[in-house]
């Protein structure tokens, strides 16, 4: 059994009410029991725009889904309403960008293998290895160390994921993090875990993301000259239209153009044969690019053979680079690439919706990944208390608590024969290079700690219960309590973008909202404090903020390094 991560004054665990259902929260244990509900999530919303879409067809709005996994009984959770965000049926607050992430998230981790709904008493399990799902499919691109992107078509090659490196590295390093070269590993052996594995990471986009990239490399076949991502209507409109008449989109049956013409009435495209009725997600997949805007992700993995209970993670197939201890030399090489069945740790979910083309900055991880440092949070009186983690069962951390997190193996590519090696750090050249660092997540939910946090610290953690719950009760009131959905296992941990759509600059906070000061502890392990001479917190936007006269697009670190988009 896993340890109890609370504190003493949380000894008993109670059911917690979200919405109108009564449900025990899947973050028992992970957070204080009673923690406000700043950001709720009803269940008509959930049912209604989380798992359905409403493709709107006159008279009447079209409503489609739910769509299930043929093997696992996982239900299809659809992206947020794109163009429509600041409308979505709530008021326009902190709590709908922290809700665009969950929702973004659950979409992003759904699997495209849609079916029929399971029977009750259908063997169901856990999301198998071979699964592809929405950010493995064929609705994202995966950005190649060349600088292409490249569709994600079924039967393509193994994909490749690295170790970490500098996000200076060039050639165009597609796994570049904030924090320099340094590699991390997961404990050696815990409830968790049976041995230490390297973290991995890869970078991919969504299809728009590609058709605007496309059109600004070949500027001659471009109806549109873009200076920004996506954030309305008209302008995703252009992007994906873009993408039909130039050949990115799949168009048998003409079913994408008539989608396009839906959700585009203003500037259609002629449709010459017979639309063919969405009744599969691929067939959405105009629907989808609408929805979803501009996205960028970047995810981290370790080796799920080396994990105790792999069935509590996202699981993918993917080619990793195996180092091994060079004999008399504190130094690891890489010897060769393995394919194997990998487990994701986290997630950076970054997309556009309307009025924000400086993107909302939102990071997810495993729930099992590593001790928050102590932080206050409002309780259900709407006090403010103090929580602190407990145990040292976690994959990241022996559970003590540090104010930063050491490196100790370093990335390194021998430049005369390009051989991949792990040296140690400059100030512990005597300690092994496959050390574990402790890590703890320094500004647990993305804001510096203090009880000035209190409440925004509740919003992105009721924000996560909410979502998690719902999903939950969804299972139920299906009739498929038997269903091991592992997204159940991912919390939300921090969300931030610009006051009023501004493009932040990176050296002031003023222009920052969310949580400003938030780090994955999958990637920005060892670069998780930002402080400037001011003392401000800028966090994501330290590194992605924009200076005065850039390319709107500089938010992104690889939009510019982007030569080629395959089709």
């Amino acid at each position: 059994m896993k340890k109890m991560r609370l504190v003493a004054s949380f000894t008993t665990i109670s059911a917690l009410s979200i919405g109108t259902s009564m449900a025990a929260s899947p973050l028992t244990g992970y957070v204080p029991a009673n923690v406000k509900s700043v950001c709720d999530i009803s269940e008509t919303t959930f049912n209604s725009a989380w798992v359905k879409v409403a493709l709107p067809t006159k008279p009447e709005p079209l409503s489609i889904g739910p769509f299930y996994d043929k093997e696992s009984g996982i239900v299809y959770v659809f992206p947020a309403d794109g163009p429509n965000f600041s409308t979505a049926g709530q008021s326009f607050t902190d709590c709908a960008f922290f809700e665009w992430s969950a929702q973004m998230f659950l979409w992003l981790t759904s699997s495209v293998n849609d079916g029929a709904k399971p029977s009750s008493n259908a063997p169901l399990h856990n999301t198998g290895i071979d699964t592809p799902f929405v950010f493995s499919s064929e609705f994202f691109y995966r950005l190649s160390q060349d600088g292409s992107l490249i569709p994600q078509n079924e039967g393509s090659t193994m994909p490749s994921k690295q170790v970490r490196t500098s996000k200076t590295d060039e050639p165009l390093a597609t796994i570049a993090q904030a924090g320099g070269d340094n590699v991390l590993f997961s404990q050696p052996d815990n409830e968790l875990s049976e041995s230490s594995s390297l973290v991995y990471y890869d970078i991919l986009t969504n299809r728009p993301f590609g058709y605007i990239a496309d059109a600004n490399i070949n500027s001659t076949s471009s109806p549109k000259s873009y200076t920004q991502f996506a954030d309305s209507s008209e302008k995703i409109c252009h992007a994906i239209k873009y993408g039909l008449v130039n050949g990115f989109v799949d168009n048998k049956g003409e079913t994408a153009a008539a989608l396009y013409n839906l959700f585009c009435p203003n500037d259609p495209v002629s449709i010459t044969g017979t639309p063919v009725f969405p009744n599969s997600i691929p067939q959405l997949e105009t629907a989808i690019d609408f929805l979803s805007m501009n996205m960028e992700i970047k995810v981290a993995w370790v080796d799920a053979s080396t994990l105790k209970h792999p069935e509590r993670y996202i699981i993918q197939k993917g080619s990793i680079p195996i180092y091994t201890k060079v004999e008399g030399e504190n130094q690891m090489i890489h010897s060769w690439n393995k394919d194997a069945d990998l487990a994701m740790v986290g997630m950076h979910v970054v997309g556009s919706v309307k009025g924000h083309p400086e993107m909302i900055w939102a990071t997810f991880e495993h729930v099992d990944n590593a001790p928050n440092a102590t932080y206050y949070y409002l309780d259900n009186s709407k006090k403010k208390a103090k929580h602190t983690d407990s145990g040292t069962q976690w994959l990241f951390s022996d559970g003590t608590a540090v104010s930063t997190v050491t490196p100790y193996g370093v990335s390194y590519t021998d430049p005369d024969s390009s051989v991949n090696y792990i040296n140690p750090t400059t100030p512990n050249q005597s300690t092994p290079v496959s050390t574990v660092s402790n890590v703890n997540r320094i500004n647990p939910w993305g804001s510096i700690q203090g009880e000035n946090s209190a409440k925004e610290n509740s919003a992105v953690i009721s924000t996560s219960i909410a979502a998690l719950t719902q999903l939950q009760a969804f299972y139920s009131s299906q009739g498929l309590n038997n269903v091991k959905d592992p997204r159940l296992n991912y919390m939300l941990t921090g969300a931030s973008w610009g006051h009023n759509g501004e493009f932040p600059t990176g050296t002031t906070t003023h222009t920052i909202a969310g949580t400003a000061a938030m780090a994955n502890t999958t990637m920005e392990t060892f670069q998780q404090t930002y402080l400037q001479k001011n003392g401000d917190n800028t966090g994501c936007f330290s590194c992605h903020g924009i200076k005065s006269g850039d390319s709107k697009f500089n938010v992104s670190h690889i939009y510019n390094k982007i030569n080629n988009v395959e089709k």
